[in-house]
């Protein structure tokens, strides 16, 4: 395997765990933001709503510390999800400084082509790989991100990916 990846990087990085998470990554990627920029979505706004859709009510802080999300980026997230009819705000009539979060009927509509065309990406990004691979990869990957880490913030992933990006 690191014979195949040493053909084009170097072998020190073919054998680097973190490069090639990394260059995975950007490749799986952007083939996602492709899928998800036809439905006006990128991967955080995603993120957002998928665990809105499975978890709601739920509020703004318990999404971001769900998805480890630095909470200044959550309310623009949210902010954009709420303008464009997805999600709603409403008090947390158990605690009223709280706003639970919900779906909107076009909030789940819009998840559910949004989640259909996520699966052709990643069945794209994986097609050298068989059913049992793919698998595998997912419960490894889910292990490793699995650690507890930092909240991701916007500086945090611009440095790691070397390149802008879209808050939502």
């Amino acid at each position: 395997m690191i014979l195949r990846v040493a053909d084009e990087y170097p072998e020190d990085l073919a054998a680097r765990i973190g490069f090639l998470l990394a260059r995975a990554h950007l490749v799986a990627r952007e083939k996602a933001d492709r899928a998800l920029g036809g439905f006006g979505l990128t991967a955080k706004g995603y993120a957002a709503l998928a665990t809105v859709v499975s978890e709601a009510p739920i509020s703004q802080q318990k999404l971001s510390r769900r998805l480890r999300m630095d909470p200044a980026t959550m309310v623009d997230v949210i902010d954009e999800l709420d303008r464009s009819g997805y999600v709603v705000r409403r008090r947390n009539p158990h605690d009223r400084r709280e706003y639970a979060l919900s779906t909107t009927s076009s909030g789940r509509a819009l998840f559910s082509r949004a989640r259909r065309a996520l699966n052709a990406a990643e069945r794209e990004t994986t097609s050298d790989l068989d059913t049992d691979e793919t698998r595998t990869l997912r419960v490894l990957l889910g292990r490793i991100a699995r650690k507890p880490g930092s909240l991701t913030t916007s500086e945090m992933e611009k440095n790691a990916l070397g390149r802008s990006r879209r808050d939502l």
